[in-house]
């Protein structure tokens, strides 16, 4: 009788598991067939002031604070610029 509870349970369990994952996918087409941006909203700080600040021996801990931005942003910046 347990097992059959279980059974029973885990169907169910994964009945609104793919619902919910339907319901994901149609709310992301959605947004997307209107044009809506989606993800984390980007940072904008001036790359090129932090570069500069960096060239000047500015640490990248002393860069993010004056720019408003995390030292990971600072630290990739001046990465990709080379």
């Amino acid at each position: 009788m347990g097992k059959m509870v279980f059974t029973i349970l885990g169907a169910v369990a994964d009945l609104e598991r793919n619902i919910i994952r339907e319901r994901v996918i149609a709310g992301l087409h959605r947004a997307r067939k209107q044009k809506k941006r989606l993800g984390r909203p980007r940072r904008v700080f001036d790359r090129e002031k932090a570069v500069r600040l960096y060239r000047e021996g500015k640490s990248t801990r002393e860069i993010a604070r004056l720019l408003g931005v995390g030292k990971d942003t600072i630290h990739a910046a001046v990465r990709s610029t080379g």
